[in-house]
């Protein structure tokens, strides 16, 4: 990890002096806002040591305890209640006063505070956590196994980066992103010194940001297992334009195992009708990514009824271990639809496959980055004054 260190926040603060003050956004170090309970009766809400009970609208204080407290949170008519009546109180904010003090929601742990908020009888529960907590909660879930150094690295930047443009582009909203959506599974699994902290400790407060309309923003990001040889661009994937580059990039490192990443799938179309409905599949139309090769969607008919369906969904339908990649072809024959792909996932942003083969040839994190988003820059959100 040292070998790349240095020169990654020199090429960081490079780049910091040598753009406009003008051209970036505020961009401070900051929190973002999980949302972990939506229209909830109650909550489990416990915490162990010593902590505060605040307002969230002024900061003023409610309540405080020393020893810690467990009791479910309900919305009552005159206010929230837990354990004890907080009449005229309809939020609270739970903040540790001690490193040692512990908050668990239904008996999930998390770091950072817990915020309550009572809406017309139902609750919704929204964690308030550092960004780089964050980061090393969502990739010590999605990535178990170590990989390279560098890959973590890498990932640790982009997920960063990817909470950075949630909490700015939602920064007036109760809550930044869902922990559903996120994958957010709370900070009991995070192990210190795991690979995972140590590349978000040596990456700390670096993003990449997207030149667009005259200002350096960040983006959403995402990754993708095995691309089987091109990247899909974020918003042909997902539908959704989130500042993210607009193309896909060469990936010849995965190019060349494509045919090791060959899958096949194949059902029948009467079990594909009933999924969808349908009295009978009489065809089936894909809408291809003409750069990448990528299918984002695509149209189930029967007769003059038709359905769509975008890559994703199509996924939750027949399954992850069925439809494998977004890089396939259907063919419908008699009474049988087959799928045929290669490559692992849904092919946009950073291809780990590819980036694992960098990293064990030499290339560092920034190198691996520059590769699959060429159009953008890294920089250090610590680089401007607060």
């Amino acid at each position: 990890m040292k070998k790349w260190l240095y020169p990654l926040l020199t090429l960081t603060f490079v780049w910091a002096d040598a753009v406009s003050l003008t051209h970036v956004d505020n961009i401070v170090p900051r929190n973002i806002q999980v949302l972990l309970e939506k229209d909830a009766q109650e909550t489990l809400l416990e915490v162990k040591g010593p902590y505060y009970l605040l307002n969230p609208h002024d900061g003023s204080r409610v309540a405080s305890g020393l020893l810690g407290k467990r009791f479910m949170v309900r919305e009552l008519e005159t206010g929230l209640k837990w354990g004890e009546e907080f009449p005229g109180v309809h939020q609270f904010y739970i903040k540790p006063r001690s490193a040692e003090t512990s908050v668990f929601v239904n008996g999930i742990q998390y770091q950072g505070s817990i915020a309550i908020y009572g809406v017309a009888g139902m609750i919704h529960v929204i964690n308030d956590i550092e960004i780089e907590s964050y980061v090393k909660a969502v990739l010590t879930a999605q990535f178990p196994t170590p990989l390279e150094p560098e890959v973590l690295s890498a990932l640790a930047i982009l997920m960063r980066t990817d909470a950075y443009y949630h909490a700015m582009k939602n920064e007036s909203c109760f809550w930044h992103v869902t922990a559903k959506d996120a994958h957010y599974p709370g900070s009991a699994l995070i192990v210190p010194n795991s690979p995972v902290e140590k590349a978000v400790d040596s990456t700390k407060h670096l993003i990449l940001v997207h030149p667009e309309g005259g200002r350096n923003l960040p983006f959403a990001t995402a990754w993708t297992e095995h691309s089987a040889g091109k990247t899909a661009s974020y918003e042909v994937m997902f539908r959704k334009d989130m500042s993210a580059p607009e193309k896909g990039v060469e990936a010849p490192h995965a190019a060349l195992t494509r045919s090791e990443s060959k899958w096949s799938y194949k059902m029948g179309k009467k079990s594909l009708a009933n999924l969808l409905n349908f009295g009978q599949v009489q065809s089936i139309e894909t809408f291809v990514d003409p750069s990448s090769n990528k299918v984002y969607g695509l149209r189930v008919k029967d007769g003059d009824h038709s359905q769509d369906l975008d890559f994703f969904a199509l996924q939750n339908l027949l399954g992850e271990n069925h439809i494998m990649s977004s890089d396939f072809t259907v063919s419908v024959k008699e009474d049988t639809v087959v799928f045929s792909g290669c490559g692992k996932g849904h092919g946009a942003g950073l291809c780990i496959y590819s980036a694992s083969a960098l990293a064990q040839n030499g290339e560092n994190a920034v190198k691996i980055l520059a590769k699959f988003f060429p159009e953008t820059y890294l920089y250090n959100v610590n680089a401007l004054p607060k």
